[in-house]
């Protein structure tokens, strides 16, 4: 067997205890290795990422197009009225004393002592009415009234007379001188005499109430005024033939007391439960447009007309000074309380359909609800509704007819709005 003997020498020794040197690897290596590494990235890029995002990209925008297919609306928010509004009432002026003076005697118009215009006090001569023919019957009245104490007279004196033969005959009676049926007869006549005695005072009595009627008649020939007041109108002139009564008659004068006066409004029974005596008003006239007048409710009619459905209200108003003219055109304003006043929105909100008046609202989930309500009152702009919507109701502003219950809708934004 053939040995082999392996030399080593001492510089090999040395080598074996250190570590192998690392070879060089040349750069365009190590380039193509970057590059490639690279490469797989943008691979994986496009491959996983792009379409990722594509999808993404493509479902946002088929959102925004099903969104934009959808009805774009304006909401707001209803909104609670006052409890306590001022409203406006178209009225008129009315004197608080008011009376058309008539003649109570008839006759011709002497002479009139005031015109149209004129202040007047209570009691002032205003007419002075020439009544012939009263003045004829009063001469009638006189005569007759001295005729009938005449006749009186005459059978007062027939009184005495039978009153006497009645006792002359009874003392004959008694001496047996006179029968009796002579004295039966004298008796009678004393009853009829005594009788007649009384017809003529009750004919005196009936006479002087005829005088005193037609005394009071010719009174009447002098006007004087019932109170104190303003004449506002003449309807007669010197000269004309005036009659009493007041029927057809033809009136004298017009008489107004303007030292207060009353605003009168005819008010809608919406608001006529809620006012009451005492309350303060305002009354306002155009032509004075820089004065407000103040006034209280002073009375109410407690009852509505059957034919608008409304209640007459007066406000007494002081007009010492004459600037309020009956029969003016004004506008009263009144502070009226409402108990349950109603919630706010804007006019076009309305629906007027088969169904009668309804409202749109969107809920939660931009879902359209219709409901119905009912109007308390109309403000132009704006309506009060009494029933049927909440303070936290979606109101669509414009609805109109496109929209039905159940439909989805995108809510404007609030610049949008506007």
């Amino acid at each position: 067997m053939n040995e082999h003997t392996l030399t080593i020498d001492a510089d090999t020794i040395d080598d074996i205890g250190d570590p192998a040197p690392v070879p060089n690897v040349p750069a365009w290596k190590l380039a193509f290795l970057i590059l490639a590494l690279t490469g797989m990235i943008v691979a994986a890029f496009f491959v996983g990422w792009l379409p990722k995002t594509h999808r993404q990209q493509t479902l946002v925008e088929t959102v925004q197009r099903q969104k934009a297919m959808l009805p774009i609306v304006e909401i707001v928010l209803p909104k609670p009225a006052l409890e306590t509004v001022e409203v406006t009432f178209p009225g008129e002026i009315e004197a608080l004393e008011e009376t058309v003076i008539y003649a109570r005697t008839s006759g011709y118009l002497k002479r009139w002592h005031v015109d149209i215009g004129d202040t007047v006090q209570q009691g002032q001569l205003l007419a002075e009415i020439d009544t012939p023919e009263v003045d004829q019957q009063l001469q009638q009245a006189l005569a007759n009234v001295e005729q009938l104490k005449a006749r009186r007279e005459v059978a007062e004196t027939k009184l005495e007379l039978t009153r006497y033969t009645l006792t002359r005959l009874d003392e004959l009676l008694q001496s047996q001188a006179a029968s009796r049926q002579e004295y039966d007869e004298s008796q009678a006549e004393f009853a009829v005499a005594e009788h007649q005695v009384k017809v003529a005072d009750a004919d005196i009595a009936a006479g002087m109430a005829e005088l005193q009627r037609i005394k009071e008649l010719q009174s009447f020939a002098k006007v004087y005024a019932p109170f104190a007041g303003t004449i506002v109108e003449r309807s007669i002139d010197l000269g004309q033939l005036v009659t009493s009564g007041s029927g057809q008659a033809q009136s004298l004068f017009r008489l107004v007391s303007t030292d207060r006066v009353r605003g009168v409004v005819h008010v809608p029974q919406i608001y006529a439960f809620n006012i009451e005596p005492g309350e303060q008003a305002q009354l306002l006239v155009r032509e004075m447009a820089d004065r407000t007048f103040v006034g209280a409710v002073a009375r109410t009619a407690r009852s509505l007309d059957l034919q608008t459905r409304t209640m007459r209200i007066e406000i007494e108003f002081d007009n010492s000074d004459g600037q309020l003219l009956p029969g003016a055109y004004v506008q009263v304003r009144l502070p009226v309380r409402r108990p349950n006043p109603p919630m706010l929105i804007p006019a076009s909100a309305l629906i007027f359909n088969a169904s009668g008046s309804q409202i749109a609202t969107v809920n939660a989930e931009n879902l359209v609800e219709l409901r119905a309500v009912d109007v308390d009152a109309d403000y132009g702009n704006v309506l009060g509704i009494a029933t049927g919507i909440e303070s936290t109701d979606r109101i669509v502003v414009n609805p109109g007819e496109r929209l039905v219950d159940g439909m989805s809708v995108t809510i404007a934004e609030p610049d949008a709005a506007g």
